[in-house]
């Protein structure tokens, strides 16, 4: 029977990983470093990944046999202090590594980004094997620990598995310091008919994933069998491409009177480096990937 210990467990991504693994009757232990502000529907510690005693503690007390590892510090927030980021960032993964390996762990999942491609890469459209030249730190951290997967699943035989997201749009909770977080926050605003200002260009073009297909698409790769998959680092994976000036005018025709002013700041310059398009082909034929949701079927979710 599945146990599931999720790191960084009260980010995007967590809090619906717990919903999905509750109603499937899976047993789940959260962690992160603060208490929720809501009881979850699952068991909770306060843990810091960069403690591996904790952790190893916490996983042999609870007969964990699935790691989901989703600590780390984002985009936008990881250039405000790199040598933390790569510290949070990749001894954590380290630590999960080590714990794997001791506790014989079968299956880890670690998010990567479309952070790791850069201006080496073809923007346009970004396949899957494209030149990886990221120009962050999260970026960075993020390619070396793609790297690492490769190198250690076949060194200790492990199953560390990767999806390369790109932003995620989720309402029930917050953005968490991302360079894709202009798109929460002119919905949530716009939609209050308040003005926003982006911190992007207006025709600044990223491509962007809703909630549901990431977590859906990302427990479908995960139980598919491991044979199936080609791909020995981190899946491409994206759901629709959009610009901020798009988003504006989707939202206006929806009826919403707030307005939007550009003021592009480092996240901008950022941003320049990513993709505008996203070739999933591979988690296509691979494990059957397909997005659902396009720009449209997403803001539905909201205004319904």
């Amino acid at each position: 029977m599945e146990r599931v210990l999720i790191t960084g467990a009260l980010g995007q991504l967590g809090i619906e990983f717990i919903k999905y693994f509750k109603k499937n009757n899976i047993y789940v232990l959260a962690t992160d470093i603060k208490s929720p502000s809501k009881e979850l529907s699952c068991d909770f510690e306060i843990a810091d990944a960069l403690d591996k005693e904790h952790l190893d503690l916490l996983v042999k007390k609870n007969k964990i046999n699935t790691i989901y590892h989703l600590v780390a510090v984002l985009s936008a927030i990881g250039e405000t202090n790199p040598i933390n980021s790569w510290k949070v960032n990749m001894n954590s993964f380290h630590n999960i590594i080590e714990i794997s390996i001791e506790n014989k762990i079968k299956k880890i999942f670690w998010p990567s980004s479309i952070a790791v491609f850069g201006t080496k890469s073809n923007l346009e459209m970004v396949d899957q094997n494209s030149i990886l030249n990221p120009n962050t730190i999260y970026g960075i951290s993020k390619f070396a620990g793609e790297k690492l997967i490769e190198y250690y699943n076949k060194k200790f035989e492990l199953d560390i598995r990767s999806i390369r997201y790109p932003g995620i749009i989720s309402f029930d909770t917050k953005p968490g310091g991302g360079t894709t977080d202009y798109v929460m926050e002119m919905i949530d605003s716009m939609s209050k008919g308040n003005d926003y200002q982006c911190f992007l260009e207006k025709n600044t073009k990223l491509p962007m994933l809703y909630i549901d297909d990431a977590i859906l698409g990302t427990i479908r790769y995960m139980n598919t069998n491991k044979n199936d998959l080609n791909v020995k680092d981190s899946y491409n994976i994206s759901g629709f491409s959009i610009s901020p000036y798009e988003l504006e005018k989707k939202l206006n025709e929806n009826g919403f009177k707030g307005n939007v002013k550009y003021k592009p700041d480092y996240r901008n310059e950022i941003a320049k480096t990513w993709p505008k398009e996203i070739n999933d082909f591979d988690a296509k034929k691979d494990w059957g990937w397909k997005a659902k949701f396009g720009l449209d079927e997403t803001l539905a979710i909201k205004f319904k």
